[in-house]
């Protein structure tokens, strides 16, 4: 025959409340005295990270604060500009020809140069007539083409001159 396993008569429990408080200390373990230091490094973290965080913040304030004042400075700059071509627009609107001929006739006492007397035409001799004289000359392709094989050039024709 198989015993019943029978709960409802466990007595255990019963005898483990009526234990004194003494022996339930005890039977407890006992705590750890470290857990203050935990929490100073779990304060000090935070604190650590609030500090961080506050920093990086405030940078990105200064920075937004610099773009701020790029932005007002460039929009100062386009309306002195604005400003400046609308001067310039009314100087060239104020300087009048024939105001400025008058003031110059009139009150410098300028005068038209006279045809016979006052003019002097210059002559100037043809380029080419200088080339055969001038050795060193270089054409305006050598040039443009490029001026240091341009002279390599010159010196090539100078030592085959010497040499026939």
């Amino acid at each position: 025959m198989v015993v019943a396993d029978n709960r409802a008569y466990d007595y255990s429990r019963h005898e483990y409340l009526e234990q004194s408080p003494k022996q339930q200390e005890k039977i407890l373990p006992k705590k750890n005295l470290k857990k203050k230091p935990k929490h100073r490094v779990h304060i000090m973290s935070i604190v650590f990270v609030f500090a961080v965080s506050i920093f990086l913040i405030s940078r990105y304030a200064y920075i937004a604060e610099i773009n701020f004042n790029n932005k007002q400075l460039d929009k100062q700059i386009k309306q002195i500009q604005t400003e400046n071509t609308d001067l310039n627009v009314q100087l060239m609107k104020s300087v009048n020809l024939e105001n400025l001929e008058k003031v110059a006739v009139e009150k410098l006492h300028m005068q038209y140069p006279d045809i016979m007397n006052q003019i002097v035409y210059v002559q100037v001799q043809q380029i080419e007539a200088e080339v055969a004289v001038n050795s060193d000359y270089h054409d305006v392709a050598d040039i443009q083409e490029n001026k240091y094989l341009a002279s390599v050039k010159g010196v090539i024709g100078n030592v085959l001159k010497v040499l026939d």
